[in-house]
């Protein structure tokens, strides 16, 4: 039940033109912009009363148009993961609509870990469930899954107890608790630095890749693409169709990726991942 109406107005005339930034971080070309609105959702699930937050223009997207659901990182609310994750750029360029699960005292039970979510063994798997059959009612929509640290573990927790929930995956800066196969291939792009102290690039996230590639039955050769800070290597052709990719910036410790100091934006990766596009400009 919609209970808080439009809250928030991103953009005041469709189809102004602002700047843009580009696979480098420099500006680019002009991209249009939309007004956008946010609004407050609550439902039940897992026995609590949980809320989430959409992000989508005013006018109605065509069916064509993903959903991105964002887990926030740990200890963070959702003003402040949208205020880092640049996700909303793409609901003000037109391309998508963004949602935000309120986590648990700022926190997600990727079982085992972490924060208060974890302490009262909350059903968050539920809450997506319960939450994916609202934003995207009989499955009409191409549907994504995103996660930073806390958030990475729990999208993980998704892949691993629910795989077809979502279509693909992407994990930020985060590793899966060592009782989460991936028992399902799926389309995952993992991110992370080579400086992160919490979640080591080196046997850690190498390590992850290297057993999601053998499970995924993913072949040997990759593509590589340098942009910036950043590397990206992909897999295509794995089973079932589908792709996997490590994107890994030269800094950046355990910070969500984007400009300046990572270059280029997570999500323009993400998005570049999701829509099978190449790099492109982040939308300002």
């Amino acid at each position: 039940m919609l209970v808080t109406a439009v809250v928030a107005v991103l953009g005041i005339v469709a189809f102004a033109c602002v700047r843009a930034i580009d696979a480098d971080g420099a500006p680019s070309s002009a991209i249009p912009v939309v007004a956008t609105a946010t609004k407050t959702y609550y439902l039940t699930a897992g026995g609590l009363k949980r809320s989430y937050e959409v992000i989508a223009p005013v006018t109605a997207l065509p069916k064509s148009a993903p959903v991105i659901v964002m887990l926030s990182g740990i200890y963070s609310t959702v003003a402040q993961e949208i205020s880092r994750d640049r996700l909303v750029n793409y609901a003000s360029a037109d391309k998508a609509e963004i949602v935000y699960p309120v986590a648990f005292d700022e926190s997600w039970n990727a079982i085992g870990c972490c924060g208060k979510a974890a302490a009262d063994n909350v059903n968050d798997l539920a809450f997506l469930k319960a939450l994916v059959a609202k934003v995207n009612p009989k499955n009409v929509r191409h549907i994504y899954l995103v996660g930073y640290s806390n958030g990475a573990r729990m999208a993980y927790r998704v892949a691993c107890d629910d795989p077809s929930l979502f279509e693909e995956y992407a994990m930020v800066k985060g590793l899966p608790t060592a009782d989460c196969p991936i028992s399902k291939p799926l389309s995952i792009v993992a991110m992370a630095s080579l400086n992160d102290p919490e979640v080591p690039y080196n046997p850690g996230v190498t390590t992850q890749v290297a057993q999601l590639r053998a499970a995924e039955k993913c072949p040997a050769k990759s593509a590589t693409l340098h942009s910036g800070q950043m590397t990206l290597t992909t897999w295509s052709g794995c089973a079932d169709g589908t792709r996997l990719a490590l994107a890994a910036w030269s800094g950046g410790v355990h910070s969500f990726p984007r400009p300046p100091a990572s270059v280029p934006a997570a999500a323009q990766v993400l998005w570049s991942f999701f829509t099978k596009t190449p790099l492109a400009p982040l939308p300002a």
